[in-house]
């Protein structure tokens, strides 16, 4: 079985509570393990947080795109925007040497610690940023 979602929202962070369970309603109908699903919503929400706080500073009614492709052996979350774009270079997320995690600047890092893997796209050709989560997974239901 498989899946596939396509979401334009707005860039508006009080749909983002809907947007969770939704999806998680999804994974948990596809049999996927609780804490897959945790780790899954919780970077999608990292990923949806960064459009809010950083894609549209000019605060105007924007929208942007969540793909959601569930497979039995991986999730794939994608978040695009249009908005400023960022340096991926200049902005990458900072850790502590003691390992834990900045206060400021930590949703790209807290992505790749609960996905398999983190692809940033920035500026896209369309001049905003594109974020790629997979999960892999052993299987999920039929």
């Amino acid at each position: 079985m498989r899946l596939a979602l396509d979401l334009i929202l707005p860039a508006d962070s009080r749909l983002l509570r809907a947007t969770r369970k939704v999806l998680a309603e999804y994974l948990q109908a596809f049999g996927t393990p609780v804490p897959v699903i945790d780790d899954v919503i919780l970077a999608m929400d990292e990923a949806c947080s960064n459009v809010f706080r950083h894609a549209y500073p000019q605060g105007h009614d924007n929208n942007f795109l969540l793909r959601a492709d569930l497979q039995r052996d991986q999730i794939l979350i994608e978040v695009v925007d249009e908005g400023v774009g960022f340096d991926i270079m200049t902005n990458r997320t900072r850790s502590h040497e003691d390992g834990h995690l900045a206060a400021s600047g930590r949703g790209l890092e807290v992505m790749r610690r609960l996905m398999t893997t983190v692809e940033v796209e920035s500026p896209t050709p369309a001049g905003g940023t594109r974020l790629r989560l997979v999960r892999q997974l052993t299987s999920l239901g039929d």
